[in-house]
């Protein structure tokens, strides 16, 4: 079983030794748990025993763990433009063996490496076994999740690292608009633009796979109050429209058949 005491405690000390000033530091603290709670309340959606709801909670404890040495470094959360902090976090503790701060040897290190490994991919690999691609949906619905509360309650010229005018007068590329539309996660190669990285972010009640994910995501509300932004782009007022439509429409059509 996992000490989850002993494990918070031991990730809350690893962060202390980074500026607790910088508010990216202190946003991906709270973020963090959060995460590991979400992961353990979707796991006991599943009917998980009480190991793997543990397991669950472990793997959203440890998932962003390499997001504190990217703002060290460049201070930055855009992957883009610094590592990728999914395949960075899993290196440090698999790779360099931070785990073991956390757990002994165990036949569910795979598990957990793979789940943080992809927890940011565009796509899952095909190749994962179904216990693998379990927890790695839990994490990715969990992430999710909370990512939608971030946006609303961080200033999203702190998350994106851009003035407030490149979201109020930019408009939506094209590509991203088709992905809006075609109900899928927004590949991330194709945002150029302020709007583009908060509708990335809308984008994600569409990769949402548990049932009781998109009831969280209702009741927290932050959702609907990112599709209540207001631009002063003709254009991207117009797109903007269409896709709080589209996105009501399809969680809608999920709350229906969950």
């Amino acid at each position: 079983m996992v000490n989850k005491e002993r494990a918070e405690q031991t990730f809350l000390e690893y962060a202390s030794h980074y500026n607790m000033e910088d508010p990216k530091i202190r946003l991906k603290v709270g973020h963090t748990l959060r995460v590991a709670g979400l992961c353990e309340r979707i796991a006991g959606s599943l009917d998980l025993n009480p190991e793997e709801k543990d397991l669950a909670w472990m793997i959203g404890l440890l998932h962003d763990i390499g997001r504190f040495e990217q703002v060290r470094i460049y201070h930055t959360f855009r992957d883009a433009e610094s590592v990728n902090h999914a395949q960075f976090s899993a290196d440090l503790l698999f790779r360099d063996g931070m785990i073991r701060d956390y757990t002994a040897v165990s036949d569910r290190d795979r598990i957990m490496e793979t789940a943080i490994r992809y927890h940011n991919a565009y796509r899952l690999p095909e190749s994962l076994t179904e216990q693998e691609g379990t927890y790695s949906q839990i994490l990715r619905d969990a992430d999710k999740i909370d990512i939608l509360r971030v946006n609303r309650e961080t200033p999203m010229t702190q998350i994106y690292n851009l003035p407030e005018e490149a979201f109020l007068t930019s408009g939506i590329s094209d590509p991203v608009y088709e992905d809006m539309l075609a109900h899928r996660d927004v590949n991330r190669a194709n945002s150029r633009t302020g709007v583009d990285f908060l509708m990335g972010h809308i984008a994600f009640v569409f990769g949402l796979v548990f049932p009781i994910s998109f009831r969280i995501v209702e009741e927290q509300g932050y959702l609907e109050q990112m599709l209540a932004f207001e631009s002063r782009n003709e254009r991207t007022r117009e797109r903007m429209d269409r896709i709080r439509k589209e996105v009501r429409d399809y969680i809608r059509k999920k709350r229906e058949v969950s």
